[in-house]
């Protein structure tokens, strides 16, 4: 894991003026394959699917980062290469994976998955994320298909006020609720959404 962070340092050093409109370039240059997997698809265990995800968002977290606002043991490796970028090299980036078709669902515990959904729906979730977690308002991100790993690390640190960005905070009192088996189920629902027959699909 000590790999990470020195191959995205040197990686951030190459020359990307020439790349600022073309994200897959970019993509490639910045060495975002490392971790989240070719063409934002099949990222690392605990690394976000970028591919098909609300650009809005991404570019809301790039820039989050950046600022020093969302700052963790994760996301710390990713500053010195985002702050290596313009705002139009992150649109560019966001609209290029926006524009990727997403990981296929995964497979999965479905007796977990519809005990997940009646909590998405019970905890208010789908009021910002849509049904399935696949239909978010603007500047929300896209949480069907993502990784089950990931879900449950970021509802965790949501709950836990480890993760405490503005709009993180939002979602607290929804959160806070949920025992870690109950987080379980509601990522297992979401990283099979697009796969499951339900009242919601």
């Amino acid at each position: 894991m000590m790999l990470r962070p020195l191959v995205l340092a040197l990686l951030c050093l190459l020359p990307v003026s020439a790349l600022a409109a073309d994200g897959k370039a970019l993509y490639a240059a910045k060495g975002c394959v490392a971790c989240h997997g070719v063409d934002g698809r099949k990222a690392l265990a605990a690394t976000p699917h970028l591919a098909g995800q609300n650009a809005a968002y991404l570019v809301r977290q790039m820039t989050e980062i950046a600022d020093g606002v969302r700052s963790s043991p994760a996301t710390k490796p990713m500053k010195p290469v985002i702050d290596k970028t313009t705002p139009d090299e992150r649109k560019a980036l966001a609209e290029w994976l926006a524009a990727q078709p997403a990981a296929d669902s995964a497979v999965g515990d479905t007796a977990k998955a519809v005990k997940g959904e009646e909590l998405f729906d019970e905890q208010g979730c789908i009021g910002c994320h849509g049904a399935n977690g696949a239909k978010p308002l603007a500047d929300y991100p896209v949480l069907a298909g993502q990784r089950k790993d990931y879900l449950m690390a970021q509802i965790k640190a949501i709950r836990d006020e480890i993760r405490s960005t503005r709009r993180a905070r939002l979602m607290v009192a929804n959160v806070r609720p949920l025992k870690d088996d109950q987080v379980e189920q509601i990522a297992e629902f979401l990283t099979q959404s697009k796969r499951l027959p339900g009242k919601a699909r």
